[in-house]
C-alpha cells in the first residue's frame, strides 16, 4: 500500500509576525538619537585689527630682525653681542620701545639673550612681532 503524503496546504503556513520587531528597531533608533552627544565646539573667529600708527612707530622705535642664529639691525647683521650697545648707543635718554621681529628659524634661546641684552642696554619696553 501506498502511503500518501499530504503536504501542509497554504492555510497551514504560518506567517512570522514583524511587528514586535519593527517596534524595537524604532525604540533602538530613538534611544540612539536621544543618547548621541553633537560635538559642537565653542569658540571665537578672532580678527587682528592693523594699525595706523605702525609706519611712525616704526621709525621711532629699535627693530631687532631674528632669523636662524643671527641678529639683524636695519638691515645688518650685528650678533648677539651688539644689541647691548646698538641698544644704548640708540636710546640715549629717549624713551624708545624695542621691536624684536621672531623669524620661524629663530630659536628660544636666541630670543631671550636678544631679550637680555636690550634690558641691560637699558631698553624699559620690549614688545615681539612675527617676520613674515
Amino acid at each position: 500500500m501506498a502511503i500518501k503524503r499530504n503536504f501542509a496546504s497554504s492555510e497551514d503556513m504560518t506567517e512570522i509576525n514583524i511587528s514586535p520587531l519593527i517596534d524595537m528597531v524604532f525604540i533602538l533608533l530613538i534611544f540612539f538619537i536621544v543618547t548621541t552627544v553633537f560635538v559642537e565646539e565653542d569658540g571665537m573667529k578672532v580678527s587682528k585689527p592693523e594699525s595706523d600708527s605702525a609706519v611712525s612707530l616704526d621709525k621711532d622705535s629699535i627693530n631687532f630682525k631674528l632669523s636662524g642664529t643671527q641678529v639683524f639691525l636695519e638691515g645688518r647683521d650685528i650678533g648677539v653681542g651688539n644689541v647691548r650697545s646698538a641698544v644704548n648707543r640708540m636710546i640715549q635718554g629717549r624713551d624708545l620701545p624695542v621691536i624684536i621681529n621672531v623669524g620661524k628659524k629663530a630659536t628660544a634661546g636666541l630670543l631671550v639673550r636678544v631679550i637680555d641684552e636690550s634690558r641691560l642696554g637699558g631698553a624699559e619696553h620690549i614688545s615681539l612681532a612675527e617676520s613674515k
